[in-house]
């Protein structure tokens, strides 16, 4: 009977890609003091602009604020430091759930504005009623709302904007203003979105 054929022993060592890898510290803008986020890994530079990393306001800001999600992208490297811009900032699901309250509205708008650096941005609001409240309320709460966004945008640059945004600015402005309108309960910006703009 024929002995069975030994098994070939494979002689080529395989390269380890991830050790090839080089080591980048995401940095956060400099509205945020630029703390270090944690690492990412890539074969060189290029590879590293344009990655999207998500963190949330607790780790930015030291705050107890884990709803808050933040979409970092990177813009540019220097030495082994990823720096970034902010691309997006959005409340956890579970979080504008739990501010809901029965007998309560929550009136909704999305309103698109540019920046004084000319930066397209898309903000959803988010205002919650102490009570049901009747059509033209609801309208006068919107207008008040798109008035504040749009006039703050304009004012300030891209990053004083998302700073505005994320510190709740903004979200009071219109608390204080549409309590006047209504008893409300709070105001939240859902969303903030860069987007692209066309050239007027």
């Amino acid at each position: 009977m024929a002995a069975a054929p030994k098994a070939v022993k494979k002689t080529s060592k395989s390269v380890d890609k991830w050790k090839l890898k080089k080591k980048y510290d995401v940095i956060a803008p400099d509205i945020f003091n630029n703390v270090q986020i944690g690492p990412i890994f890539a074969n060189d530079d290029n590879a590293v602009i344009g990655r999207v990393v998500e963190t949330t306001l607790s780790k930015l800001a030291n705050s107890n604020q884990h709803h808050v999600k933040i979409m970092l992208k990177v813009i540019g490297v220097r030495g082994f430091q990823a720096l970034t811009s902010v691309t997006e900032i959005e409340l956890a699901r579970a979080y504008v759930s739990s501010q809901a309250n029965p007998g309560s509205d929550i009136i909704e708008d999305t309103i698109n504005a540019k920046t004084s650096d000319g930066k397209g941005v898309r903000v959803k609001t988010l205002i919650f009623t102490h009570r049901k409240v009747h059509a033209e309320q609801k309208k006068a709460l919107r207008n008040l709302a798109m008035e504040i966004v749009t006039t703050s945008a304009q004012r300030l640059d891209y990053d004083h904007f998302v700073q505005e945004i994320v510190f709740g600015k903004i979200g009071s402005q219109i608390f204080n203003k549409g309590k006047k309108v209504v008893p409300l309960g709070r105001v939240e910006i859902r969303k903030l979105e860069l987007r692209a703009v066309k050239n007027e």
